[in-house]
């Protein structure tokens, strides 16, 4: 038992850390998060299980959020202009799986301020994580929002 309060613990300190590198717009130690062959996901709706013969709001690989974070830090990146101000909230952590790859369901709630505008995303997040020496690297980082069949802006900063 105190080895699964151990594990659990350790999962939402990543959890969490993962969150404050998005709101520091710490994004290039975002993506060190992420094992070589990791996936961002955000589907299109919630019992969609087919990443590439659907439509998904977003499907990153490594090499795709590489190319996200190098905008997201260009000057003149006018999606990020001015630049928002985040807030990430993650509960609800409960582990699955635990094997060579452990399997995490969390809430996600991003709150997301620019020009005074505030715009808030929320949704199930699935996380499956690989041990990476004393912490973790996501395989798959998979955001199904509340919001997926309405309409709202494009997603600038990573849930």
């Amino acid at each position: 038992m105190m080895e699964s309060l151990t594990l659990h613990h350790q999962v939402s300190n990543f959890l969490a850390q993962e969150a404050e590198l998005l709101d520091l717009g710490y994004f290039d130690r975002w993506l060190d998060l992420f094992a070589d062959d990791g996936i961002y996901w955000i589907p299109s709706a919630p019992d969609q299980t087919d990443m590439e013969g659907q439509v998904s709001i977003i499907l990153e690989d490594v090499a795709l959020l590489k190319l996200r974070v190098a905008r997201l830090s260009h000057p003149r990146a006018y999606s990020v202009t001015p630049s928002p101000a985040t807030i990430h909230l993650v509960s609800n952590i409960i582990l699955e799986t635990v094997t060579d790859k452990i399997t995490v369901r969390s809430k996600l709630i991003m709150n997301e301020v620019r020009d005074d505008i505030s715009t808030t995303l929320s949704g199930n997040s699935t996380h499956h994580l690989i041990a990476s020496g004393d912490s973790f690297k996501i395989l798959l980082k998979r955001v199904d929002l509340i919001q997926a069949g309405g309409t709202f802006n494009a997603i600038s900063i990573p849930l």
